[in-house]
């Protein structure tokens, strides 16, 4: 209830998010980010990855980009399309 209230969003809203029902848009995972002081872009890293090195030295590579650089990554892993594009 807290996180919502912080959030300035409902508290059903944050549940909803939480098991998986609703998915919140980038400016909420930032606010998000910002209240629970998390960098946005480690929501979508698996931090328990059998690589645990390699996860490591990404989120130190992304921790370094300016703003801009870090929001364009998160927002290209939410799209799903991104994942299924041919390059």
């Amino acid at each position: 209830m807290k996180l919502a209230e912080l959030c300035d969003t409902a508290p059903s809203y944050i549940g909803e998010i939480e098991i998986g029902r609703r998915f919140p848009s980038l400016k909420l995972i930032e606010k998000i980010g910002k209240v629970l002081q998390v960098e946005p872009y480690r929501f979508f890293i698996d931090e328990t990855a059998e690589h645990q090195s390699e996860v490591n030295e990404i989120i130190s590579l992304i921790s370094k980009l300016p703003d801009q650089n870090r929001l364009e990554i998160i927002h290209r892993i939410s799209t799903p399309q991104h994942f299924t594009e041919k390059q």
